[in-house]
């Protein structure tokens, strides 16, 4: 019996799928769900999440950080950020990677230790982005 997938993020949902496996970053490591997994609740971080719809071949995509629960055979990602390799634009990425280190660079004595860790944050997030993007890209 599949699992039932959905990923939701505050603009969509990004995916709704029958699904015979899940692979993703959690904040505490790599984790696969399988049909008849115990439930749980996690959180997830940056990465490259991969799934594999009931008849088909694996896909993938990457998530923001967030939560997953399982409840029986259903799977629920809430999480910010949820992009196909081709949603991506590397370009965007990389000018919001330069603009969060030159903020961190030039702001650190004026920005909070809040506002830092959080900069910090989505500098990693960009950077994970990118990383997936650049994996991703098709090979001519």
């Amino acid at each position: 019996m599949p699992l039932q997938f959905q990923i939701i993020t505050p603009m969509r949902t990004a995916l709704q799928a029958a699904v015979t496996s899940i692979q993703l970053p959690a904040v505490e490591g790599e984790m696969e769900i399988l049909p008849g997994h115990a439930d749980l609740i996690a959180a997830v971080a940056n990465g490259e999440l991969t799934y594999r719809p009931e008849g088909g071949t694996p896909e993938s995509l990457f998530v923001g950080g967030g939560f997953l629960q399982v409840d029986k055979e259903n799977v629920l990602l809430v999480t910010d950020t949820a992009l196909k390799a081709g949603e991506i634009e590397p370009s965007a990425v990389q000018e919001a990677i330069e603009r969060a280190q030159a903020a961190l660079r030039n702001s650190g004595s004026v920005l909070s230790r809040e506002e830092q860790t959080y900069l910090a944050a989505q500098l990693a997030k960009q950077m994970a982005l990118l990383d997936y993007s650049r994996k991703k890209k098709p090979r001519i």
